[in-house]
């Protein structure tokens, strides 16, 4: 049933946006809405994943590896 309503509201707006300049305005503000709105959910995403005080061991044990070289040089 949802699919059906998203396919007559689909056509609705296309016919709107091919015959009307109201219909174009309509489409354009839709698409930047969903836009807007998926940049927020892959912010707030990004913002669940990666923790604002996580440590990178990655970076700790090159920073470990960059000490003991420079300790093995002089």
């Amino acid at each position: 049933m949802k699919l059906l309503l998203c396919i007559l509201l689909a056509g609705l707006l296309g016919f709107l946006a091919i015959h009307n300049p109201i219909g174009i305005f309509i489409v354009c503000v839709i698409v930047v809405g969903v836009i807007f709105r998926s940049f927020i959910l892959i912010k707030e995403i990004h913002r669940q994943v990666v923790p604002a005080n996580s440590n990178d061991k990655v970076k700790e044990a090159y920073e470990r590896y960059i000490e003991e070289r420079d300790e093995k040089q002089t």
